[in-house]
């Protein structure tokens, strides 16, 4: 079990981060242009999944490609559709469960039950996160045991 907490803080720790920063920074930017707090909710939601899932795509392929140091475009292109595979089956269900109801849901009720903006969002986003992170890694660990990693 120590072994799996190592590599699942390796997976998803810096992607986390990111998703972290650019909650905050969609978020900010959205109250700017609106005062709507379902919007700005679903701008957080928007920035974190594109900061996580950008990460984890960038760094996979990049992975991928030291791995397997791809001559032809065929090859190229195969490498990227597993990478797109293996993150559908890894983050597809708690994606969907997370966008659609969970973390704005928590982003939108956070900063009202704290009664303050920051530590609003900031224990919307860990809460949200623990439900994510739950389905996500019962994921990862199928998929490593069906899937080829890459």
């Amino acid at each position: 079990m120590k072994f799996r907490i190592k590599e699942w803080i390796r997976r998803y720790a810096w992607a986390e981060v990111i998703s972290t920063i650019f909650t905050f920074l969609s978020g900010w930017a959205s109250s700017g242009i609106t005062k709507n707090s379902v919007a700005i909710a679903y701008a957080g939601t928007i920035g974190a999944a594109a900061g996580f899932y950008g990460f984890i795509f960038i760094r996979d392929i990049y992975n991928s490609y030291l791995k397997h140091e791809p001559e032809t475009i065929r090859v190229k292109i195969l490498l990227v559709a597993r990478c797109l595979r293996n993150m559908g089956f890894e983050f597809g269900l708690a994606e969907l469960l997370d966008f659609v109801v969970v973390r704005p849901f928590c982003l939108l009720s956070g900063p009202v039950i704290l009664k303050n903006y920051f530590w609003g969002i900031l224990a919307g986003k860990t809460i949200a996160d623990i439900i994510f992170f739950t389905i996500s890694i019962l994921m990862f660990e199928i998929r490593k045991k069906h899937f080829h990693w890459f």
